[in-house]
């Protein structure tokens, strides 16, 4: 049930909406989404007449809860075991409206049930022909034109796919409040950001070290920080992360690589390589990495890690050690030639439908937008790449 608005009457504040799907009665827990909260539901209200017990798909209503929450429009009600997605990014099926074209970068307002945000488009995947419903590459979306899409949107948004519901997984999109667009959404390749948002831990309290990091800098003659290498399987980033290891080792430094391989032998061995999996995946790496920042070391990380949300989410975890610890490269090369290097025979595997949600064949790789330094392993042979690298790392996070 999407919140279409709040009402204040004595000292209630009844939630109003209309149910989407399913049934609800009071003493029913329920979970708010994107927010996150849960509370039971008190009683279920309808104009002028004696309160319900319980509540269908299609029915307007009123509730109120046992304990007052702050709640806004916008927000999706479930049940606690049936929650909606949570997402930043998702596909879109889009059947586009607009005098100008659709194109990568541009920004929209989306309409989503009760809730409304900007959004970027970060991909087009496919134009459809709707004669024929062919598909074919473009680089735009023209008037009556229908297209695979990627949007991407600035906040958490709480939605369903469209195949599982269909009026909680379908949109608009306006452009100076003209309707441009409309649009079912899918999550394929893309995964579910709940678990990683949801914080469970409780009675926590963070240990002050003794060892202050300005301790640390002054020993090291170095800022501790991570390197963030990102790019398509094959790219180089495993090749270079261990070479710029060795020539910081060999100038004194604190350095030490988290590589994805080895990582996944041992500390993410429980996880495989669904969307949910790959971005618990880089979770944990995000949250180690953070760790060795704080002790001072440079951390150079080397994961495809293809989802932007999830390396935002590795940034935040370094930048709560400081505010500019966090350094993502990308280490790019296009999809061929890292398709014709191939090192460890994975796209020959992926082809063949061996392995699946592979990233670059068939599941998505999201380009850092505003990365801090891109090394390109097309154009430069691996010593230039080192010297870039090196280079960088004197001029940030080197101590005078």
């Amino acid at each position: 049930m999407p919140v279409q608005d709040v009402y204040h009457f004595d000292q209630r504040r009844i939630l109003v909406g209309r149910i989407e799907a399913g049934v609800l009665r009071p003493g029913d827990e329920i979970l708010f989404s994107p927010s996150n909260k849960t509370a039971r539901v008190k009683s279920l209200d309808i104009w002028d007449a004696p309160p319900l017990m319980e509540a269908h798909a299609g029915q307007s209503i009123g509730l109120t809860l046992e304990e007052q929450l702050f709640v806004e429009r916008g927000e999706m009600i479930s049940h606690v075991e049936d929650p909606p997605v949570l997402s930043t990014v998702f596909r879109a099926r889009l059947f586009w409206l607009g005098h100008k074209p659709l194109e990568v970068g541009k920004r929209y307002t989306l309409k989503l049930a009760t809730k409304t945000a900007n959004v970027t488009v970060v991909g087009i995947d496919t134009l459809i022909d709707t004669d024929s419903l062919a598909h074919r590459p473009g680089t735009k979306l023209e008037r009556n034109m229908i297209g695979e899409v990627v949007l991407r949107a600035r906040e958490v948004l709480a939605f369903d796919e469209h195949v599982s519901l269909d009026k909680t997984g379908r949109f608009v999109l306006l452009e100076d409040y003209d309707l441009v667009g409309g649009g079912l959404i899918s999550m394929e390749g893309y995964p579910d950001q709940r678990q990683s948002l949801t914080v469970r831990s409780t009675n926590v309290y963070s240990v002050e070290h003794t060892i202050t990091r300005e301790n640390r800098v002054v020993r090291n003659g170095h800022k501790g920080g991570v390197l963030w290498f990102t790019g398509l399987s094959g790219a180089g980033k495993s090749t270079l992360a261990m070479e710029v290891e060795k020539h910081l080792f060999q100038k004194g430094h604190q350095v030490y690589v988290l590589d994805g391989d080895n990582v996944r032998a041992g500390l993410n061995a429980n996880l495989g390589f669904s969307p949910e999996e790959r971005t618990e995946n880089i979770r944990r790496v995000g949250e180690v990495a953070a760790l060795f920042a704080d002790a001072g070391f440079i951390c150079i990380t080397a994961f495809i890690s293809p989802y932007q949300a999830d390396r935002d989410r590795a940034r935040g975890a370094a930048n709560r050690i400081d505010s500019d610890a966090f350094h993502e490269i990308h280490v790019s090369a296009d999809l061929n030639t890292c398709e014709r290097r191939d090192p460890k025979g994975l796209y020959k595997k992926a082809r063949a439908g061996e392995i699946l949600d592979f990233t670059g064949v068939s599941a998505p790789y999201e380009a850092p937008a505003t990365p801090e330094l891109v090394v390109d392993t097309d154009a430069k042979d691996l010593a230039s790449c080192v010297e870039q690298v090196v280079d960088y790392i004197d001029r940030t996070f080197r101590v005078e």
